[in-house]
């Protein structure tokens, strides 16, 4: 399956799951969010910033490295941020 495709899956499985953002889902996400980072894409490409926010999984923050950029997506789980 080729990396944007794979992208656009998940993306779209972390959309329905936005939906209704239940505990359960969150959970679903997590899992899923945990194996797309074995995926060779990168987490912006599965354009799902707005329901990984809703999921708890993305947030923007003000970078350490590089805060001239202002405001970025961070990925993952709180407290473990990765732009």
């Amino acid at each position: 399956m080729a990396d944007r495709t794979s992208a656009g899956i998940f993306g779209l499985v972390f959309k329905l799951l936005a939906k209704n953002p239940t505990e359960e889902h969150k959970a679903i996400a997590l899992k899923l969010w945990k194996e797309s980072q074995y995926c060779d894409f990168s987490d912006d490409q599965m354009d799902a910033d707005a329901a990984l926010k809703k999921l708890g999984l993305a947030r923007k923050r003000v970078s350490k490295e590089y805060p001239e950029d202002g405001p970025v997506w961070h990925y993952g789980p709180p407290g473990k941020d990765r732009p």
